[in-house]
């Protein structure tokens, strides 16, 4: 196991976790748009436009706010833990504390498991638990008159136990779709080394066959050099012997034999000092 990432590899999977952010941000603005038009049809339940609406159009403006002021940063990512949250917080209240609304909490924290971040789980947490604490206790010991003002928190009695109840199974879930997304994260990041190692591996039995080949032209080239200059002197002796056997005979049937054996050696010797120049070049 590889204990530091090669350059090729963290190129590689910035790259992956990039276009998975990407995606995922895409995703996260159908899932917004959604989240916000459920406010709205809440809103006919209880008359509570101005709740649907107002806090609606206020988480969607700090989420894009964050992701338009800080692009080189994932802060808008926990921004969008927040948000979820909140979003849980006024469906509970539009709908009168109705119990099931307590549940679109184990939605969006789901939903941040395509961050593969776990640590996104962190602040949903801290606001369920803060949420869930403050307003069972107004609920039960602070707004208790009928008549008087409301805190639309739960439509079922939420006593110390069911809260520490609800909190726990809440906290499970939650840490949960942390593991959740943990591993996958660390898949990603074991696939991306995998893939990048059989990469290395790939090219350095490309860069050693290339280098078996590069030496093999080179000793082939080394060769032919070699033996072009073995064959030039022979060559040439063999044009000055007939030059010299050429001056000391008159018999023309002699002299026509020796300049054919002279034009033969001479196509050779042309052809030896060609090879030889091409095998300098290639040497070179």
């Amino acid at each position: 196991m590889k204990t530091k990432a090669s350059l090729n590899e963290q190129d590689y999977l910035h790259s992956f976790m990039s276009t998975m952010t990407q995606k995922s941000d895409t995703i996260i603005n159908y899932v917004l748009a959604a989240y916000f038009f459920l406010g709205i049809g809440l809103s006919f339940k209880y008359d509570t436009f101005e709740i649907g609406v107002g806090v609606g159009t206020l988480n969607l403006l700090m989420y894009y706010s964050a992701k338009l002021l800080l692009k080189k940063s994932n802060f808008y990512q926990y921004v969008l833990s927040v948000v979820l949250a909140i979003f849980m917080a006024q469906y509970i209240y539009q709908m009168h504390g109705l119990f099931e609304m307590h549940f679109t909490v184990f939605i969006a924290s789901t939903i941040l498991i395509i961050y593969q971040n776990w640590k996104l789980q962190i602040p949903l947490t801290l606001l369920v638990v803060i949420h869930h604490a403050g307003l069972a206790y107004m609920q039960n010991f602070v707004y208790q008159d009928p008549n008087g003002l409301q805190i639309y928190f739960s439509q079922v009695n939420f006593d110390i136990e069911t809260l520490i109840i609800h909190v726990i199974l809440a906290a499970v879930v939650f840490f949960m779709n942390g593991y959740w997304a943990y591993y996958f994260k660390e898949h990603s990041q074991n696939h991306i080394s995998k893939i990048s190692d059989e990469y290395e591996l790939e090219n350095i039995k490309l860069a050693s066959a290339k280098y078996s080949s590069l030496s093999a032209t080179k000793e082939y080239n080394d060769l032919v050099h070699r033996t072009t200059l073995d064959l030039k002197l022979p060559v040439s002796s063999v044009l000055k012997l007939i030059d010299v056997s050429k001056g000391h005979t008159d018999n023309d049937q002699l002299l026509s034999y020796l300049e054919m054996m002279r034009d033969s050696a001479k196509k050779i010797d042309d052809l030896v000092n060609d090879i030889h120049v091409k095998s300098t070049n290639s040497r070179g």
